[in-house]
């Protein structure tokens, strides 16, 4: 039911990111990007192999959330792990809001927790923390450049109202 989407850059951590992700039954990895490490191999994995676009990850999500095949699709870093109990605060969000984008929080290693206020500015949302119905007509495009996460959000289809903001923090980031 959902796709955990992975944008890579070849990183070693991607294999940290793999065990985070707690798969239920109908779920997906969609890995998009660099060849895969031998040691990141996971059962759920689709590898999709695509040319860095040199723009955090952007391109390789474009291209790759239209082969997603769950109801959701969630993104995470390569160098980012998703904290224990998501994939249930995730089930949660879509039954009790259902074909609605969610956004939850994300932590940096310094503790800083984004978002702050319930709003799409740059840097207040990021990557790690969407849960998006998988609808094409309403995906929108991640810009190349630094906060294309918030111009997806914003080029979207769902008007800002229809934005489930959930306080739980999902993702640990690996970098500050």
């Amino acid at each position: 039911m959902i796709t955990f989407l992975i944008a890579t850059m070849g990183r070693d951590s991607i294999s940290k990111t793999l065990d985070s992700i707690e798969c239920w039954p109908g779920d997906e990895i969609l890995v998009v990007g660099a060849d895969l490490p031998a040691h990141a191999y996971h059962p759920y994995v689709r590898h999709i192999p695509c040319e860095p676009g040199g723009d955090w990850g952007h391109s390789e999500r474009n291209y790759a959330m239209p082969l997603a095949r769950g109801r959701y699709i969630a993104h995470i870093d390569d160098d980012d792990i998703y904290a224990q109990g998501t994939r249930a605060v995730m089930a949660d969000a879509i039954q009790k809001t259902p074909d609605r984008p969610v956004l939850f929080r994300m932590q940096y290693p310094n503790g800083v927790v984004l978002w702050n206020q319930p709003s799409l500015c740059l840097g207040n949302v990021g990557t790690p923390m969407m849960l998006i119905p998988n609808h094409r007509e309403k995906f929108g495009t991640f810009g190349p450049f630094n906060g294309g996460d918030c111009h997806f959000l914003n080029t979207m289809g769902w008007r800002q109202e229809e934005i489930v903001w959930r306080p739980e923090i999902i993702a640990l980031l690996g970098h500050d």
